[in-house]
């Protein structure tokens, strides 16, 4: 027996690390992880079809279909409907407030984080310049459905230009309305955190920023804690301007992840050329390759950061002018791009004739387009293929993923999606516990009851009435009391129950003094309850002791 209690201990992972063998040596005999679940193991095998009966057949975990794990000792079941994020990889997303309900079309199995574009800090107030979009934020649905993924939801809070960041890093009680009004706004949505978005922030205010992140976290942290949550703190850096300001290595400190913003290199009026350069060109020395390597020589951590890219690409306009017999393009920057746009303008439209190749230093698609007037069009755009070739070398930098800007503008097409769910994401969920982690029949019924707990009890306090008016009816006849006064048994079960009823009946009067009487609780340290409760037992016994039920003879 003592062996066999041994055994039970051992298989459900109570058992000592060191046992004695039957020799009487002590041994290092347990392999707790293993033993654990060969234990399971087995005990699938003998009662898979119970395991099944009570799972609906639609469950994707059965007892036929786990497959072990002898590195990581645990069960993992691989099914395209469990489609996730690897764990230690990251997929950042952002959803700007303008892709209106976009959002119903993304896959967020596929991303580990959508940030809500955005929070626009009013630099006079603290408080928020966007009401309209303040607004949707508390309503949209996609928050909610980002959730059942299990994807992580920020709101970005962002504050651009000089002036702006000049007039809110200044005065510290900005800081703090700052956080007051997000406080409401984040546990109103049920939000993990905040994104930090500011751009444009003087070289004089670089340690008045630093105050303010540390400020800004140690506030949410202790305002989280109390809800019995933690919180998230991401943060963009900037690929280019300004990239001198942000002091990463103190900044880590105090934020989860760092998202460097990998756009935007050739925009405007700048040099013409890729938005997201892999490597520099021969017209300027912008490139993803080069702002990496200075954030990570400034101390940057690549285990908590990734790179975001474009989903957008920019459209150089020009025309063709001739100089001595040679012809050159004379082009400006014009407007982005979206990749939707793109491709339905120009790759998809076969009434376009389009000239294309791919640069192979700036790893960009290079689209250029003649007209019959002399006027040119030029696209710089990544598609699947360079944006499959970036991801590879933010990984080869040992970075934790990649982010994207921005959800929706790639709204009808999957490809880079598929690029993502190749490089980024597994359809193996892992089960330590089988057993506990089937959530089949009765995890689910437990889950409805709790859900609809003010239902059910509404239920059964009627039902309770029925069952003690239906008791008390009964006693009314002359025969149901014979039937009791006849055996002791039936007496003492009828004593049993009304004891029974006088349940409700304690627990009214306890509700009653709890609420009228709470001075009650200083003089007797909450133990009256329990006086109560013995008075009214005693009570039953005294009146069950005194009834006097004598048949009703009948000629």
């Amino acid at each position: 027996m003592k062996r066999l209690q041994n055994e039970l201990k051992k298989g459900i992972g109570l058992g000592d690390k060191k046992s004695k063998d039957e020799s009487g040596e002590v041994s290092d005999s347990d392999d707790s992880g293993a033993y654990l679940t060969m234990k399971q193991k087995n005990m699938l095998n003998n009662y898979g079809y119970l395991f099944d009966v009570i799972n609906p057949k639609g469950d994707q975990i059965r007892s036929d279909n786990f497959t072990w794990d002898s590195v990581q000792k645990v069960y993992y079941v691989k099914n395209k409907n469990y489609k996730t994020i690897k764990q230690n990889n990251e997929v950042f997303g952002w959803h700007p407030y303008w892709m209106g309900s976009k959002w119903k079309n993304y896959p967020f199995e596929l991303l580990s984080t959508v940030a809500y574009f955005s929070y626009k800090v009013d630099p006079v107030t603290g408080g928020y310049a966007n009401p309209a979009q303040i607004e949707e934020w508390k309503t949209t649905a996609m928050i909610d459905s980002a959730k059942v993924k299990n994807t992580r939801v920020l709101l970005t809070v962002s504050c651009h230009g000089f002036e702006n960041n000049d007039t809110f890093l200044e005065n510290k009680d900005r800081w703090g309305v700052l956080v007051e009004t997000l406080t409401d706004l984040l546990l109103e949505r049920d939000a993990d955190g905040v994104d930090l978005n500011f751009e444009g922030i003087s070289y004089f205010k670089r340690e008045k920023f630093n105050r303010f992140v540390r400020y800004f976290r140690e506030s949410f942290d202790n305002i989280y804690a109390k809800e019995g949550k933690t919180f998230y703190l991401s943060m963009t850096l900037p690929a280019v301007n300004n990239r001198d300001i942000i002091d990463v290595k103190e900044l880590q400190l105090f934020t989860d992840l760092f998202v460097i913003m990998g756009y935007d290199y050739h925009i405007g009026p700048q040099a013409q050329g890729a938005v997201a350069p892999l490597r520099s060109v021969e017209n300027s020395s912008l490139s993803l390759s080069t702002t990496l390597a200075y954030y990570l020589d400034k101390g940057l951590k690549p285990e908590n950061t990734i790179l975001a890219l474009p989903y957008y690409g920019s459209l150089w306009k020009g025309e063709l002018e001739q100089d001595g017999g040679a012809v050159y393009n004379k082009s400006s920057y014009d407007k982005p791009l979206t990749y939707a746009e793109i491709r339905k303008k120009y790759i998809d439209n076969e009434d376009v004739n389009v000239n294309a190749f791919t640069n192979d230093k700036s790893l960009t698609n290079y689209y250029s387009i003649t007209f019959d007037d002399g006027s040119t069009q030029e696209i710089w755009f990544d598609d699947d293929y360079t944006l499959g070739k970036k991801y590879d070398f933010a990984l080869s930098k040992k970075l934790k993923g990649i982010g994207i800007w921005a959800l929706g503008y790639d709204n009808g097409y999957n490809d880079l999606w598929d690029v993502i769910e190749d490089k980024f994401s597994t359809d193996k969920k892992i089960v330590k516990n089988p057993i506990r982690e089937a959530e089949g029949y009765p995890v689910r019924f437990s889950e409805y009851l709790l859900k609809n707990k003010n239902l059910f009890s509404a239920i059964a306090i009627f039902f309770l009435l029925t069952v003690v008016l239906a008791f008390l009816v009964l006693l009314f006849d002359w025969r149901v009391r014979d039937s009791i006064i006849k055996d002791q048994l039936v007496l003492v079960s009828f004593v049993a129950v009304s004891f029974v009823l006088l349940i409700p009946i304690t627990m009214v009067v306890y509700s009653f003094l709890n609420t009228y009487l709470p001075m009650i609780d200083v003089f007797i340290k909450y133990e009256w309850k329990y006086y109560i409760s013995f008075f009214v037992g005693i009570l039953t016994l005294f009146f069950a002791y005194k009834i006097k039920l004598k048949p009703i003879k009948r000629p």
